[in-house]
């Protein structure tokens, strides 16, 4: 299979919202890197990194769809701890020969986009009354 990923792009409706569709391809980048990983791994520590990517996304999406300002905020914040520790999960599949190394640099490429978006949004709405 060839380790260069597609994009991938969320259904139209989530489209308008870029990290949602970051996300969105960050979750179908691993999806198709997973097959890479030993039987030993893909069950343990690639389905953790998967959970991890979608809570990710579940959180950006509920952050998307409330109107209230100390929800979204929540919701952003959860998001940021979620995404460190997708980052460190990589780093460990990294460290444990699970995904290559130019793999690995795709996918953190990737998360450090989204933890831009996520730092900017969470700015945006923080300076906002």
């Amino acid at each position: 299979m060839n380790s260069t990923v597609s994009p991938r792009k969320p259904p139209v409706q989530f489209q308008n919202v870029p990290i949602i569709a970051c996300t969105y391809q960050l979750y179908g980048s691993f999806h198709e890197t997973l097959v890479l990983f030993p039987k030993s791994e893909r069950y343990s520590l690639g389905a953790t990194c998967q959970n991890e990517i979608l809570e990710l996304l579940r959180l950006c999406l509920r952050a998307a769809g409330t109107s209230l300002h100390e929800d979204k905020i929540a919701f952003l914040k959860e998001a940021s701890v979620h995404l460190d520790s997708i980052r460190l999960l990589l780093n460990l599949c990294k460290d444990c020969r699970c995904i290559p190394n130019h793999t690995y640099q795709q996918l953190d490429s990737t998360c450090a986009e989204i933890g831009r978006m996520l730092g900017g949004w969470l700015k945006s709405i923080s300076s906002s009354p």
